[in-house]
């Protein structure tokens, strides 16, 4: 299988569990209340660096890693088993980062170093998290949310202490093969070296990782040959070594080996580096030392070798040993700072222009969490629209009650509560103002019935203030009476 330093994979956490929706029922509790417990966390995608590998083949053959995903919560408050974590194993200098966004996640430089690349998904609240003082039955509960799911794009750069560095046929795989236990391979044509090649020197309990780099040609910075897919394995090492044919114009293989390293990356002349004038065995000791008097002028220490022969390795080991900088130390990554870009309430008309079309991260992943269907869990989220300012903007935008409102996946029906209350108020004050005047009719018409009752007492006993009528009625009763009696006595015999 061909080296890989560079493979995109596909990482997704795994899904919350549910929330349950339960009841204590037992044989002398049979109105408990809620009991339903909360569902498990999905599983999170991890990397791990580790030793035993030096390449990214092994990810080669999958493409996509998923997390496990929780289980749901049950009754009597027992929560969901959390889903299990995936763990991909990396070589150690695997840096992380999101193809989409090229946001770097993780770079791991040390063995047993992981980072979370995709988190898992929360899991959702069973219904007994929703009683309150008002709320003392409540018959919803929550979903649990998606895992994150991250295209990645893993990038190696080798972590070595050592890196040889030159042109194509300079012998640098001789060199790694004769200094430390390595088997590149060794041809007598150009680009024989296609990927990087990890050698180790040890030394008086000492450890020396030396890292064969391709070889790097002119223009190698602007995509030119190998070069510019290997670079980045060079920005990792400590000590660079400048492999140079001593047979072939040294000045000149020299100035544009640095000359491509300060296009790639300014910072790498800065680093402590050697001058290796190899192929020893192919001249004479006055070439030798004309070389190294001619690349004087760079400042470097240079040491004139032969990998076939042997010649001047024991002297360039112990130099490198005494010239490569210690190791830093490993300091964690700095966390990641992430801006969330905000996501404004929007309303908009949907496409048939009956309907409203309501948009935004927070309330769309709440809804997502609750079943629309379920009446209960509507009016819990009614208070969340009210608070979230979603029925303020339906009113200003026009919507008028009955009209549906699709927010992420469901579907509501508008209600104007104001509008609602509104007509209530005008409702009451109608109703009021119509007993009003029903109450004053009634007193109208008891007016008029009252007078006409005195009217009739007037026609049968006229008023007289000083009472003279009376006294002349009863006068002709009495004379009346009179007259009747004197009539009887005349009419009746004497006896």
């Amino acid at each position: 299988m061909p080296f890989r330093d560079v493979i995109e994979i596909t990482a997704q956490g795994g899904k919350g569990g549910d929330g349950a929706m339960s009841f204590m029922r037992l044989k002398y509790i049979p109105k408990g209340g809620p009991d339903g417990g909360h569902g498990g966390a999905g599983g999170g995608v991890w990397l791990e660096a580790i030793d035993d590998v030096t390449s990214l083949d092994r990810l080669v053959t999958r493409q996509v890693y998923k997390g496990g995903v929780g289980q749901g919560g049950e009754g009597r408050n027992r929560a969901g088993h959390g889903g299990a974590d995936v763990t991909i194993p990396v070589p150690i200098g695997t840096l992380a980062s999101d193809a989409d966004t090229g946001e770097v996640l993780a770079d791991l430089v040390e063995v047993g170093q992981r980072a979370l690349v995709a988190a898992g998904g929360v899991g959702g609240r069973g219904n007994s998290a929703f009683a309150n003082s008002y709320r003392r039955a409540p018959r919803f509960a929550e979903y649990g949310t998606p895992g994150e799911k991250r295209r990645l794009r893993l990038e190696l750069r080798t972590i070595a202490d050592v890196g040889l560095v030159g042109y194509p046929n300079a012998g640098k795989s001789s060199l790694l093969a004769a200094v430390s236990n390595a088997r590149p391979k060794v041809a007598a044509y150009p680009f024989t070296t296609l990927s990087p090649n990890l050698g180790v020197v040890e030394r008086d309990h000492q450890r020396l990782t030396i890292a064969d780099v391709p070889g790097i040609i002119e223009d190698a910075h602007l995509g030119r040959g190998l070069g510019l897919e290997f670079l980045r394995h060079i920005a990792r090492t400590r000590l660079l070594a400048y492999v140079v044919d001593l047979s072939d114009d040294p000045v000149v293989h020299l100035q544009a080996l640095r000359t491509e390293l300060e296009a790639y990356d300014a910072d790498l002349l800065e680093r402590p580096a050697v001058v290796v004038l190899n192929k020893l065995d192919l001249v004479g000791a006055g070439e030798a030392e004309a070389g190294t008097e001619l690349l004087a002028e760079y400042g470097l220490p240079t040491f004139a070798v032969s990998a076939v022969t042997g010649e001047g390795l024991e002297v360039l080991q112990s130099v490198l040993f005494q010239l490569v900088p210690e190791a830093p130390k490993v300091v964690g990554p700095e966390p990641v700072r992430r801006v969330v870009e905000p996501d404004p309430l929007r309303v908009a008309r949907d496409a048939s222009g009956l309907g409203w079309v309501v948009r935004g991260r927070e309330v769309e992943a709440l809804v997502a969490r609750f079943d629309p269907t379920n009446r209960d869990a509507v009016s819990y989220l009614q208070r969340h629209f009210v608070s979230l300012g979603v029925s303020k903007l339906l009113a200003k935008a026009g919507a008028a009650t009955g009209d549906e409102v699709v927010i992420g996946d469901a579907v509501f029906d508008y209600f104007d509560e104001a509008a609602a209350e509104a007509e209530a108020r005008a409702a009451e004050a109608a109703e009021r103002a119509e007993a009003e005047a029903a109450e004053r009719r009634w007193e109208d018409e008891g007016v008029d019935e009252g007078a006409d009752e005195d009217a009739d007492d007037a026609r049968v006993i006229p008023s007289d203030p000083d009472g003279e009528a009376d006294d002349a009625s009863l006068e002709a009763v009495e004379d009346v009476s009179d007259a009747s009696g004197g009539a009887d006595d005349g009419g009746r015999p004497d006896a």
